[in-house]
């Protein structure tokens, strides 16, 4: 798929921004906070629903409307996808003091759950370094937002698991309070819905993981001119036992990656049972939900050693960057249709080999949208096949590689 046509108003730095787009390359670039970063999370928003660069979807408002009666933002685009063209538009707006967001595909209004995975994007930002670097929240996040662009029933999975998770975990706090009698009865209606909603994640994320290191397998390779080869370990915080694929489990310890046998939904759900019975008492004392994907980690092996605890910075931005290609490619697969790649200040801290190595691979995507704030990182042959757009003050101007030799002598 590709963005032929996009529309911004209010969005972020953006007052007002219409333009037409090809497949290809496009570079955005220029100084900082110029708005080049805010194009790309416009396109991303238009994948997700959600904002990637902000807290709340309060910020994507441009500062300047804030005051107005009804604060919005807009995000208008025609999207080719194989099936056709789909026209979307995605809109915030604050109304008595609450946000307010509505969808439209087609001009059909739709919830979130319905939307997600229609438009597909996948970005790039400088700190998903953090992706393998910090704690294991941000990669479940990865995790789902990623399968949830190829399965619309994880996503709800996933609503479901969050509530049960919640309650289950009140009721915990209360027999804690109430000194734990009747424990067993309560909680067996709580354990039924857990299992219910969390099995389906966890299968999923043993399935996606799985085909994620097998292409971050043949990516990573071809990135680092085959000196270093990248591995992703599934760690469940379930006892999953020998047949767990891609499993590297806190709880057993052993490393199961090559077992190459996947569970069914019906031996994850027993297992997940049988793992809340073990660990009942350390939950009752501690009054919480031990057991579960909520507390599912993903770990990145290159060369076997683990990124997260002893990467340097240039290999975990590189771990990085395969992870987002490698999602690329299983999108594709599952959709029929490639993402339209986004890739945020992507050269900056690649060395030079990497860089050659990493525009060779783009120029065989769909579509790529990339910032920089120099052109030169960029080889001439690279530049030649380029779209280049400056951008100040959230304004584009399209210039040529003879204009850009003009203002660089």
């Amino acid at each position: 798929m590709h963005l032929q046509a996009l529309r911004l108003l209010n969005f972020r730095n953006y007052v007002r921004l219409e333009g037409s787009f090809e497949p290809g390359i496009t570079i955005l670039f220029g100084a900082n906070a110029q708005g080049k970063t805010n194009f790309l999370e416009s396109l991303y928003y238009l994948s997700n629903a959600a904002a990637s660069h902000a807290r709340s979807d309060r910020q994507l408002i441009h500062f300047d409307v804030s005051e107005d009666v009804i604060p919005f933002a807009r995000v208008e685009a025609t999207i080719k996808r194989r099936d056709g063209a789909q026209q979307v538009a995605l809109t915030i707006g604050l109304q008595n003091g609450r946000l307010q967001k509505r969808i439209e595909l087609n001009g059909i209004a739709k919830r979130v759950h319905e939307y997600v995975g229609e438009i597909n994007a996948v970005l790039f930002l400088p700190e998903d370094i953090d992706l393998i670097a910090s704690g294991p929240s941000l990669r479940r996040r990865y995790l789902d937002t990623t399968i949830s662009q190829i399965d619309q029933s994880y996503y709800r999975a996933l609503a479901e698991y969050e509530e049960v998770l919640g309650q289950r975990n009140a009721q915990l706090k209360a027999l804690a309070e109430r000194g734990l009698r009747n424990s067993e009865e309560l909680l067996a209606f709580w354990d039924e819905k857990l299992v219910e909603a969390g099995a389906y994640i966890i299968l999923r994320r043993q399935q996606v993981i799985a085909r994620l290191d097998e292409l971050a397998g043949r990516i990573h390779p071809e990135l680092t001119g085959y000196n270093e080869f990248l591995r992703l370990s599934y760690l469940p915080r379930l006892e999953l036992g020998y047949h767990a694929s891609h499993q590297l489990s806190l709880d057993v310890g052993t490393d199961l990656l090559r077992e190459g046998t996947l569970l069914t939904l019906q031996e994850v759900q027993e297992r997940f049972h049988e793992s809340l019975q073990r660990r009942r008492a350390e939950e009752l004392a501690r009054a919480v939900t031990v057991v579960g994907p909520h507390r599912d980690d993903v770990r990145f092996l290159v060369n076997e050693v683990d990124m997260t605890d002893y990467g340097s910075r240039g290999q975990q931005r590189t771990s990085a960057l395969t992870l987002k290609l490698s999602e690329v490619a299983l999108i594709t697969e599952k959709r029929g249709d490639p993402p339209i790649l986004l890739l945020d200040d992507v050269m900056s801290e690649l060395d030079e080999a990497r860089r050659r190595y990493m525009t060779e691979m783009l120029i065989e995507y769909p579509q790529v949208f990339l910032t920089t704030t120099d052109l030169d990182v960029f080889t001439e042959p690279f530049l030649g096949r380029a779209r280049l757009l400056h951008v100040e003050q959230g304004r584009h101007r399209e210039v040529d590689q003879a204009q850009k030799k003009r203002a660089d002598s």
